[in-house]
């Protein structure tokens, strides 16, 4: 296993950098789909706020609203 100190902290290695990949991925997709906006959505537009909707629903059922 990978382990870093950081300020006295340590950290394990793996998941910072398995993070930090899907942040960047997330953000990616995030700038691809949202730079043609339509009011009425088509193919990207239409998959990402499915997946957004899907992740909401997930977050609102675990949360509570």
């Amino acid at each position: 296993h990978l382990y870093w100190s950081i300020n006295g902290f340590q950290v394990h290695g793996q998941v910072l950098i398995n993070s930090w990949i899907v942040f960047l991925i997330i953000i990616l997709v995030s700038i691809i789909t949202t730079r043609e906006l339509k009011i009425i959505p088509e193919g990207k537009q239409s998959f990402i706020e499915l997946v957004t909707e899907f992740i909401r629903d997930i977050a609102k059922t675990q949360i509570g609203e």
